[in-house]
């Protein structure tokens, strides 16, 4: 399985997740962690610290992909740039990938044992898998199956759309759009998170076979999330908001403190907005996170620290493809939550309806509603989770992931 060195955030949920479904099969995992930023994990006590963090339960092992030296990968970024390449930031980390020394315990697994298939995560890591792939057919003289989990339109991603223009300032979403379908298509099946997704790539690669898996949590969080049911929030309770640093969390956290909270100025107190969100807003909004320090709470070590005190939760997205892991992670605690219609975007009405969620896309009805939590206060206690447990839990995922992966590899 290839996989960024991502230990937090949305992807790492399913990241954990997708090993366990494995090794449910009975199969056995293998995990290489392929650095899209390769500067990060140039030490090795780098590449150590985030191989301990991503071992996962009944894998065989996991490995970083050794990349250059720090200085090299900045060099190599400028060449790269340089050399007025018409490439995309997907073209960049795909070769940046491909191009590494296979760990030696990797080459002596494939000479070994059989490799029935190379699951992949975000598609820039396609062109490692088909190097990989490519040995397998020379060493045993079969194709492994080839799959690619999306996780959400990549060229969709302004994370993405940024970086593509650093690496080529006249590059257009129509070269991005190119390669992501070029990584896509190499693969024999497209899984994706979101109904919607699923649509956009079944049109853009009709020939290729697709399948909806719903996401899910990692087990290790849904058995933390779910010990938190029924237990009562403190009288000082919070509304919480736990976001990584990326374009779209930077957006939707200003979107609280700049709209939302000025028309409910009694809730700062309450307010309180977990995560390294407030990096990004130190380096693009500086000014918004002085004014309001307070509200910004940085990291914690396990979301469930985020949501123990947690009186609701707020899941907001103002855009964005792929599915919101914060709106399974508050499903699972069985807290009251209050989105906007970004947030349930790809998920069939009826399954919203029976969500315990307010959907208000506009500042002041999203206050109200938070101040309704707080008003009532004490009258639930969070147990309403049997969304989350029919549809979104591991047990379902691995249900889901046994009828799709399980008949391919049999």
């Amino acid at each position: 399985m290839i996989m960024p060195p991502w230990p937090k955030g949305g992807s790492a949920n399913v990241f954990e997740a997708s090993v366990a479904a494995h090794v449910a099969l009975g199969r056995d995992v293998y995990v290489l962690l392929a650095p899209d930023q390769p500067a990060n994990v140039a030490r090795a006590e780098d590449r150590a610290y985030v191989a301990g963090l991503m071992t996962f339960p009944g894998a065989l092992g996991t490995e970083v992909l050794h990349p250059p030296p720090a200085h090299s990968a900045r060099l190599e970024r400028w060449r790269h740039r340089l050399r007025g390449r018409r490439g995309t930031a997907i073209d960049y980390w795909a070769g940046t990938v491909a191009a590494r020394p296979l760990p030696p315990v990797l080459e002596a697994m494939m000479l070994t044992r059989g490799v029935a298939a190379i699951h992949v995560h975000h598609c820039w890591n396609m062109k490692l898998a088909l190097r990989l792939a490519r040995g397998v057919r020379r060493r045993a003289g079969r194709w492994p199956l080839v799959v690619c989990e999306t996780h959400d339109v990549q060229s969709s991603n302004m994370d993405v759309i940024e970086g593509s223009r650093w690496i080529n300032r006249s590059f257009d979403v129509g070269a991005l759009v190119a390669a992501e379908n070029r990584m896509c298509g190499a693969a024999d099946l497209l899984l994706h998170i979101n109904r919607e997704d699923e649509l956009v790539f079944r049109e853009r690669l009709p020939d290729l076979l697709h399948a909806h898996l719903p996401p899910t949590i990692a087990p290790s969080t849904e058995a933390a999330l779910a010990r938190l049911r029924g237990r009562p929030a403190p009288a000082d309770g919070k509304l919480v908001y736990l976001a990584t640093n990326n374009y779209w969390n930077i957006a939707t956290a200003s979107w609280l403190v700049e709209e939302v909270l000025p028309r409910a100025p009694q809730l700062r107190d309450r307010l309180r907005i977990y995560g390294d969100v407030r990096e990004g807003l130190r380096r693009t909004r500086p000014e918004l996170l002085a004014a309001h320090d307070d509200v910004f709470a940085g990291p914690v070590d396990h979301v469930a620290d985020a949501y123990t005190d947690a009186i609701g939760i707020l899941v907001p997205v103002l855009a964005g493809t792929g599915s919101s892991i914060k709106l399974l992670e508050g499903l699972c605690t069985g807290r009251p939550l209050i989105g906007t219609s970004g947030v349930v975007r790809g998920i069939a009405p009826t399954l919203v309806a029976a969500m315990p969620i307010g959907v208000h896309d506009a500042p002041g009805a999203f206050a109200g509603a938070a101040l309704a939590i707080v008003e009532r206060q004490g009258a639930r206690c969070g147990s309403d989770a049997e969304v989350f447990d029919r549809h979104f839990s591991n047990a379902a995922y691995q249900s889901r992931f046994a009828e799709i992966i399980g008949a391919l590899l049999r």
